[in-house]
């Protein structure tokens, strides 16, 4: 399986590129960071129940 064939596209607001963007780490991918805030708020979720 090449590495392309598990990397898509979403189209999003500019402005939500620019909050991506402002708060990100410094050389951090998208992908990485996208992560991270799904995971936090998956744990939120679950303290939740």
């Amino acid at each position: 399986m090449k590495k392309q064939d598990n990397v898509t596209s979403i189209a999003i607001w500019k402005s939500t590129k620019d909050k991506l963007d402002k708060n990100k780490a410094p050389g951090q991918c998208y992908n990485g960071f996208i992560c991270q805030l799904v995971d936090l708020w998956e744990r939120r979720e679950e303290e939740k129940e």
